[in-house]
């Protein structure tokens, strides 16, 4: 069984809103079709990242006249998580081990009722996500939606364990400036592994070659894939951990970049023709 994504065979069902031009490749790669040829229960993971990432897309995209929406990314969120009954109260998380809250992006729990890593993003920050700049490969701020959609394509290109719990909010000051106190988080969890020596960069870097990466020069531990334009940023050590199965991707920046996109950063594209005549891979 092949660790890699299959190459994405269809178009896309993307959502009614204005998305980039890596929102909508990402949400090509995760389209149904290719979905099915995952594992049963990592496909259903992906497709709730994925499914909610496409809803509040809608919600937070233009009014049909073309003015903005009324409220910010964080409203819609909330809404999207009281709608659906994923509305985390803080208090549930805040009782739990607190594990880190050293990291750019998280704040990291340990739950001992099932052993898993419960992992919070900062009051209105939602992470990174690659981004092109001439000549490199770079980042930029994740909307809530892109988030997501990070870690639909990190469950379908790298297995794991990721799932979404949900979104909250508490009285912590915003990571962004201007924005007041209590801006909403999502949460995830994954499995919990115990802390070991972090994998070598030669070891991460022969498994991602084995899948079809190839290192992005000048860029933040940056890697791209030339068969699907998946690519990877912050593929540094202390995001994967070694185990006696191989190695395991923790918390990676993710996203599909179309090949207008991989030749602005320099970066080999794959033929324009790739993406509709490919057939899935069996997974």
């Amino acid at each position: 069984m092949p660790d890699e994504m299959p190459l994405f065979p269809s178009e896309p069902s993307l959502p009614n809103a204005a998305v980039d031009d890596i929102s909508a490749a990402t949400y090509q790669a995760l389209s149904d079709e290719t979905l099915a040829a995952l594992p049963r229960d990592r496909a259903d993971r992906a497709r709730a990242f994925r499914d909610a990432a496409a809803e509040i897309d809608r919600a937070g995209g233009p009014r049909a006249d073309g003015s903005p929406p009324a409220h910010g990314a964080g409203a819609t969120l909330e809404e999207w998580a009281r709608r659906h009954g994923r509305w985390v109260a803080s208090g549930e998380i805040d009782r739990l081990a607190l594990v880190s809250n050293s990291t750019s992006e998280h704040e990291v729990f340990y739950r001992e009722a099932d052993g898993r890593a419960l992992k919070r993003t900062w009051p209105g920050f939602f992470g990174q996500v690659p981004a092109p700049e001439d000549s490199r490969l770079g980042r930029r701020n994740a909307t809530p939606a892109e988030y997501l959609l990070r870690m639909a394509l990190q469950l379908a290109v790298f297995r794991g364990d990721l799932r979404l719990e949900g979104a909250t909010a508490s009285d912590k000051p915003s990571m962004i400036i201007g924005q007041p106190a209590g801006e909403p988080s999502l949460v995830i969890s994954q499995q919990w592994y115990e802390k070991q020596d972090s994998p070598s960069a030669p070891d991460i870097a022969a498994r991602l070659r084995r899948e079809g990466f190839l290192p992005a020069p000048h860029s933040y531990y940056g890697w791209h894939r030339p068969a699907d334009g998946v690519v990877i940023v912050d593929a540094k050590p202390d995001n994967f951990v070694a185990t006696p199965a191989g190695l395991v991707a923790l918390d990676l920046q993710m996203a599909v970049f179309t090949p207008a996109q991989l030749r602005r950063c320099g970066l080999e594209a794959p033929a324009e023709s790739s993406g509709s005549a490919a057939a899935a891979k069996s997974n």
